[in-house]
């Protein structure tokens, strides 16, 4: 059996998880007990944080602290569901911490359920007994409504294969709608999306130190090709990615090949926000970081998008109207700036049954903002916004938005929108923003 080795990181991340809670945790501490440098401790300590191990408090220090389970953003166990419904167990109470991915009705045949039925699912049903043992036999817990008495053989086969059966006296419309309400809340409750929500903690990065060799390693040890580049102090210099080294020579610098033009997100960005940016500037990855640029985790678009698909049934918290309004406008360069292209639909429009100046004036000001992240490299706050014309343009009409830098300098920029339609200026305005480098 191959004998498997623990890197440094992981011995203290180890060490820190077999202390008493309260217990105080400090670099010189660690360093001089497991004999390692005051980085290495520094980055074990940054990322036992963003794991939930250890608290910083102000005027005490670093803290041992009781880890929280983290959940989705519809996660709901079994334990919950029978005090939302109201239910009685009657097998399966040692598996009753389970969470089902996925909530399925009884449906009319069994040929359908069997067809949609996927792994852990909580099947709601009443007294159909074909469809119980159906829903049994495909590993699903059940949640029997209607106060219905369960037959023997379905209890049987319950108890062999170790499934809870649940029994609400609520029939199947009312159970659900209690569930649904339930989830509602929870997502009403969490307001909006944000990037902490979903980010992956259990980082893979790689040292600026390290060379195109080194990534070729750690890219054939974890099966990805994105990696951050984070110095001895744990602070995000760049990123590096297969394009980056492909054609290199092994022995060259990360730091030679790598992209120190990273855009990087906080842990209060909104999801919503972050998803625009990842698409319109053709990012895969983004660290996360915090004020001094510290990495305290990634998110992908894989990330965003499953969490997404997660919120897509329910109500969209995480939803902006400006997100709304623009998931049907495609981005493109031009040689004065950035161009926005779409379609006026019924959701834009105002009663007179042309786009709201509200909605023309929300697209040109996000055309901006695009073509300042995009050209500058900077994130902005908008200073001035000043229209010069306005003819709004009606409902069905094809549109175009086109930006101009006119000027920059290290503080400030301006910027010329122009709105189309039909090659007919419909819009004219002048943003003069707040430009920070990032």
């Amino acid at each position: 059996m191959k004998k498997i080795v623990l890197t440094k990181h992981e011995i203290i991340i180890q060490y820190i998880k077999n202390l008493e809670i309260s217990t105080k945790v400090s670099v010189r501490q660690i360093a001089k007990e497991l004999d390692v440098s005051e980085g290495t401790a520094y980055r074990a300590i940054k990322e036992a944080e963003n794991k939930g191990l250890v608290s910083s408090i102000p005027k005490v220090g670093t803290i041992r602290i009781e880890e929280e389970e983290e959940k989705e953003l519809e996660d709901f166990s079994l334990k919950e569901i029978i005090i939302i419904v109201e239910g009685e167990v009657l097998t399966g109470q040692e598996n009753l911490s389970m969470t089902p991915e996925q909530f399925l009705i009884g449906a009319s045949s069994k040929e359908i359920f069997e067809r949609d039925v996927e792994k852990p699912a909580l099947l709601i049903v009443g007294d159909r007994v074909d469809l119980q043992l159906a829903g049994l036999n495909y590993g699903s817990a059940l949640l029997i409504t209607g106060a219905v008495d369960v037959k023997e053989e379905v209890l049987k086969k319950a108890k062999e294969l170790g499934l809870p059966i649940i029994k609400s006296p609520y029939d199947t419309f009312l159970a659900t709608s209690m569930i649904n309400k339930a989830v509602y809340e929870r997502l009403k409750a969490k307001e909006l999306v944000r990037v902490e929500d979903i980010m992956t903690r259990n980082i893979k990065y790689i040292s600026p130190d390290a060379t195109v060799f080194d990534w070729h390693e750690l890219a054939k040890k974890t099966g990805r090709s994105r990696f951050p580049v984070v110095d001895q102090y744990g602070i995000v210099v760049g990123i590096v990615t297969a394009v980056d080294i492909a054609g290199v020579e092994p022995e060259t610098s990360i730091l030679a090949v790598m992209n120190a033009d990273v855009l990087t997100a906080e842990r209060k960005t909104l999801v919503t926000h972050l998803s625009r940016l990842l698409v319109w500037e053709g990012f895969e990855l983004v660290p996360v970081v915090d004020e001094q640029k510290h990495l305290l985790g990634t998110i992908s678009r894989r990330d965003i998008l499953k969490a997404f698909q997660q919120t897509q049934r329910q109500p969209k918290f995480g939803e902006t109207v400006d997100n709304l309004t623009l998931s049907g406008f495609k981005l493109e360069e031009w040689e004065g700036g950035v161009k926005l292209s779409g379609e006026i639909t019924q959701f834009m429009v105002s009663e007179l049954g042309t786009a709201s100046i509200g909605t023309v004036v929300m697209i040109m000001s996000t055309a901006a903002y695009i073509a300042i992240r995009k050209k500058l490299r900077w994130d902005a706050i908008n200073d001035t916004f000043t229209i010069h014309q306005m003819n709004p343009p009606a409902v069905g009409d094809k549109v175009e938005v086109l930006t101009t830098i006119l000027k920059s300098d290290k503080k400030t920029c301006m910027v010329e929108i122009e709105f189309y339609s039909d090659s007919e200026l419909k819009a004219k305005a002048m943003t003069t923003a707040k430009a920070v480098r990032k």
